[in-house]
């Protein structure tokens, strides 16, 4: 497996990768962009430990 090194070459004004990441992942399939998603909470938290928070509860009854 060869790592090729990724090289931009312009102005530095005209970089705005926002909208070039935003287009990226407007084109990418739903599931894709949920696997991201998922990838990078997974990255965040660690499920084996940490649980939600369940100690504020309010009750109301349905009219």
């Amino acid at each position: 497996m060869n790592i090729a090194p990724v090289l931009h070459k312009g102005p530095l004004k005209s970089f705005d990768e926002k909208i070039n990441d935003l287009n990226y992942w407007l084109a990418q399939p739903l599931i894709k962009r949920l696997e991201a998603v998922t990838f990078l909470i997974s990255q965040t938290v660690d499920l084996k430990t940490t649980r939600m928070d369940k100690s504020h509860v309010e009750r109301r009854k349905l009219k």
